[in-house]
């Protein structure tokens, strides 16, 4: 056991500064599996995590998550772009940032920050914009592109931010379900080469109390998009989603007719 405070600081940074999960763990706590599948995208090692699309669960650590992967590059000098259908939007996320900056004991040394922006010293060349997403947000270049609530932009705004990604550079679109057409639809139920991750909010048993009480309050068409990531519409369905789950019995195995 290292007695040596100063030591166990220095060694705890250089711990952070090598893992990304030792960052969310520091800076938040124990990430839940599908945040460190997310943290560990890494396209040097897979051609598929340069697009990375996470269907994620109202509450289930989306923007927390996309904190994690922009601070974690902004940390060894790269630039970020973040953005999202509103600025207001963007700029939540690049709060949540700030709390991983704001644990971090190596943080690189800061020359800007504003409400929109973070830019470290030239020697270390770490940046992150914060812009919204319009068509017209043209003309920069990033290494990590991070798109929350992807699926509720318009495929113009939403493609024009791909042409600013380095060529060793990487996208990330997360988002909860919308409707049944556009970019991110189209790509998560294609077999193009990206890396897809699912994250239901009743898989994730810190979630249980919300969606307990959101399964007592939401419609089932809500329900199901909002927890379950379904690509639903807005209408009644025949057969409701509990319905469909009591009929079940997973202790009873198909019938095979031969």
């Amino acid at each position: 056991m290292i007695q040596d405070a100063a030591l166990h600081s220095f060694l705890q940074g250089l711990t952070v500064s090598l893992d990304p999960i030792q960052r969310f763990r520091l800076a938040i706590g124990e990430p839940d599996p599908w945040q460190q599948t997310l943290l560990q995208t890494d396209p040097r090692l897979n051609e598929e995590d340069r697009m990375v699309l996470a269907l994620c669960g109202r509450q289930s650590g989306k923007s927390t998550s996309a904190g994690g992967l922009g601070y974690d590059d902004f940390s060894v000098g790269k630039t970020v772009i973040l953005t999202a259908p509103s600025l207001r939007q963007s700029t939540e996320l690049f709060r949540r940032i700030l709390e991983f900056k704001n644990t971090d004991p190596f943080c690189p040394p800061i020359v800007r920050q504003t409400q929109t922006e973070l830019e470290a010293h030239p020697s270390h060349g770490g940046r992150i914009i914060v812009v919204p997403a319009t068509d017209q947000a043209r003309g920069m270049t990033a290494d990590t592109i991070i798109i929350d609530e992807a699926a509720f932009i318009d495929d113009d705004s939403l493609t024009a931010f791909f042409p600013m990604r380095r060529e060793t550079g990487r996208i990330f679109c997360l988002t909860t379900p919308n409707l049944r057409q556009g970019f991110f639809y189209e790509t998560w139920t294609s077999n193009k080469r990206v890396k897809r991750i699912t994250a239901r909010s009743i898989d994730i048993p810190r979630r249980a109390a919300q969606v307990a009480f959101d399964k007592a309050t939401m419609s089932d068409t809500t329900f199901r998009r909002e927890h379950l990531c379904e690509f639903v519409g807005s209408g009644t369905p025949l057969i409701s989603w509990e319905t469909l789950e009591n009929a079940s019995n997973k202790n009873v195995q198909a019938l095979e007719i031969k």
